[in-house]
């Protein structure tokens, strides 16, 4: 079964979902302003999808943009491909355009969500839905070697709305007054004013910049914990996958799919400040424990993972 899987952003649940379903991967993304970038890759998209007449066409959505052109493809009969959505959150519920996601869904074949809790609204929209969380990811470079005694908090952050930044730099502040040793490194591109952090930046806290997926990676692998945040509802986010494959402990948002499916090496948190500072104490002073669950998960979730696939391959096929 020839199959492609189209995506206007890089991430990895596409290549790693790409890589396990045996789709042939177009990773379509352009720098520029939004107009100009649709004009750019609505004609690009639909090349491709002329060109390789596949018989299943797997989309990530967002960009909305994508799965209402390739669900206007299917309606026109433009393309006799089986559809098979990959709906994050921003999917199911967009800031914009939301009337357009049922219109989508029923002309989709299948929609794969993270978590069953967005099986429910795709369902609703008289949609078939499946739940795939994210495939644990492997790494390819080596962790680097670490000064003994040191704890370094990884926060896995794009500096998004969703995220609790300010939040962050309190907890970091508290944690600095109850464990000096304990530093925070904060990825991503900083946009300090945009959150809201007037102050200097907490002397714990390092700011790394844009990683590279290298750099990226040896510093996951290099952290004692990693904390990766969001305030949104039934958001399971990517980095406690990477943490996971990664054997690094976890502090993560306190959402009911996100505890069920990390339900060893994790702590979970409201994203108060307090609570915040609190888990990554807790998560130093259980550290050893941790690193032992969530190796045991790790393991539990690849077979999870198989047979989840399969079942996506029979309701494919």
């Amino acid at each position: 079964m020839s199959a492609i899987w189209l995506t206007w952003e890089i991430q990895r649940r596409n290549r790693s979902l790409a890589r396990a379903v045996g789709a042939r991967l177009h990773e379509l993304n352009l720098a520029g302003g939004r107009v100009s970038r649709y004009l750019r890759l609505i004609p690009r998209t639909f090349a491709i999808v002329r060109r390789e007449q596949p018989r299943v066409i797997y989309y990530q959505n967002p960009s909305i943009v994508l799965a209402a052109l390739l669900a206007s493809m299917k309606f026109l009969r433009l393309t006799r491909a089986r559809l098979v959505g990959d709906f994050h959150n921003a999917g199911v519920n967009p800031p914009a355009a939301r009337w357009l996601v049922p219109w989508i869904v029923r002309r989709t074949d299948l929609v794969i969500v993270s978590n069953r809790n967005l099986e429910k609204p795709i369902e609703s929209f008289g949609g078939r839905a499946m739940s795939i969380p994210d495939p644990i990811p492997s790494f390819d470079v080596e962790a680097p070697s670490m000064d003994a005694g040191s704890f370094e908090v990884l926060f896995i952050c794009s500096w998004a709305s969703d995220e609790p930044i300010v939040e962050v730099f309190n907890a970091a502040l508290i944690v600095a007054e109850r464990a000096p040793g304990i530093v925070f490194a904060i990825t991503g591109r900083p946009k300090l004013e945009r959150v809201g952090w007037m102050d200097p930046v907490p002397a714990n806290v390092c700011l790394t910049g844009f990683l590279s997926e290298h750099d990226f990676e040896r510093r996951l692998l290099g952290a004692s914990v990693v904390l990766d945040l969001t305030t949104r509802d039934d958001c399971m986010v990517c980095g406690a996958y990477e943490a996971t494959s990664a054997g690094v402990p976890m502090v993560l948002s306190d959402n009911a799919p996100t505890r069920a499916y990390f339900r060893k090496g994790a702590l979970f948190t409201d994203n108060s400040a307090a609570s915040i500072a609190q888990e990554i104490l807790n998560a130093h002073a259980h550290h050893a424990e941790l690193k032992r669950d969530v190796m045991d998960l790790k393991g539990e979730l690849i077979i999870e993972e198989k047979s989840r696939l399969a079942e996506l391959a029979a309701r494919v096929a």
